[in-house]
């Protein structure tokens, strides 16, 4: 098996720490362990106290997660009818991602994909000879899913849709007509959904999950990166209620994970049993800082900006004569600028911005300050 180059991450983690100007990230500024307590109003030292005299054994009692890390899982679906023994605990949303693709597809099956998207959704299935069909989504569209071109795209040997909503890295977002008719699509065809909900929580309303519906070959994953801030603890989750698919991804996991970190999952159980203080924290970040992006992009004249992000990410277009390849490793070279370029999507000419990494709005501006000096170098290539 032969996986294509995962552009994104080869190109997002060794720049990270070397960005003075950090437009790429797409995770909401990380916590330290001493917020997390503050924000989620909990006893650091009953904490510390746990710590000191919890059992270092591999997993106390469920391999697939720990009985109070999943129950805090299940109770981010709360319109869901999830219980904790349809969430299993796993090794990041690229963990969640690869088990359900892996554990599903076989010869003969089809996977419709909707793009653009997280490159797992498309390259795992295509590295293993699955026939891959692709919905795009339309900037003139401002990226939201057509859903007659969905319906004729699937056929009967359709196994599974992918689509990750909010949309990496459009932002665009399905909401409750929207997730309804992509239920009743996959149930014409009796396929899975896996629906990749890691930026899932910009709203101050409620924000449907695809498990909402009733559907129980809809599969959600997530994971306690994005609008948790946490990416460092690599605990990820799938939830599904269809019991044949949850015992294939449990026996996949055993060849690949056992079973997560114990500790990870005690500091992850205490963000996720206080998510919605944790996602207002995400929301006072994100809401201003999208503001700022979005009435920047309307100041610069070779750049255009279609749609309302929902998550922590927006797709900017433009029209210099540079592939976005090119912008990415010439911004960084020059002026220590990281944005995501477009090519990482399969999005030309375009680059992703991340608004999510700065807590101070100041230091934002800064940096597209920055980034406007950069560009006006690009107007006469």
């Amino acid at each position: 098996m032969i996986l294509a180059d995962f552009l994104v991450e080869q190109w997002l983690n060794p720049m990270d720490s070397k960005a003075e100007h950090n437009l790429g990230t797409s995770c909401v500024r990380a916590m330290t362990m001493d917020e997390l307590f503050r924000v989620t109003n909990q006893d650091e030292d009953a904490f510390l106290e746990e710590m000191r005299t919890m059992s270092l054994h591999y997993h106390h009692g469920d391999s697939t997660g720990s009985p109070r890390i999943k129950k805090a899982v299940a109770g981010i679906y709360p319109r869901s009818n999830v219980s904790p023994d349809h969430v299993m605990m796993v090794h990041g949303g690229t963990g969640a991602n690869d088990i359900v693709i892996m554990g599903l597809l076989e010869k003969g099956d089809n996977i419709v994909v909707v793009k653009p998207t997280y490159q797992q959704h498309y390259d795992i299935p295509k590295s293993i000879g699955i026939e891959t069909r692709i919905v795009q989504l339309k900037e003139e569209d401002d990226y939201l899913l057509n859903m007659d071109t969905l319906r004729k795209t699937v056929d009967k040997n359709t196994k599974l849709i992918a689509l990750s909503n909010p949309n990496n890295p459009t932002g665009a977002t399905l909401y409750e007509d929207g997730l309804r008719e992509l239920v009743e699509i996959a149930k014409s065809v009796d396929a899975y959904i896996l629906c990749d909900e890691i930026y899932r929580g910009l709203d101050e309303t409620y924000m449907p999950s695809i498990l909402d519906y009733g559907y129980d070959k809809a599969i959600s994953v997530s994971s306690m990166s994005k609008m948790f801030s946490m990416a460092g603890t690599r605990i990820g989750w799938i939830v599904t209620r269809d019991e044949a698919a949850y015992r294939n991804f449990e026996n996949r996991r055993s060849y690949n994970t056992i079973c997560c970190g114990i500790i990870d999952e005690v500091v992850s159980s205490i963000a996720l049993e206080n998510y919605e203080k944790v996602w207002e924290r995400a929301r006072n970040i994100l809401l201003p800082n999208k503001e700022i992006v979005y009435n920047w992009v309307k100041t610069q004249p070779h750049l255009s900006l279609r749609g309302d992000a929902k998550g922590t990410t927006c797709l900017v277009r433009y029209d210099y004569n540079i592939s976005s390849t090119e912008l990415a490793v010439d911004a960084m070279e020059k002026a220590k600028i990281l944005v995501c370029h477009g090519a990482c999507f399969d999005e030309e000419p375009a680059f992703r911005i991340g608004y999510g990494g700065y807590t101070d709005q100041d230091k934002l501006r800064a940096s597209l300050d920055a980034f406007s000096s950069y560009l006006k170098t690009l107007e006469n290539r």
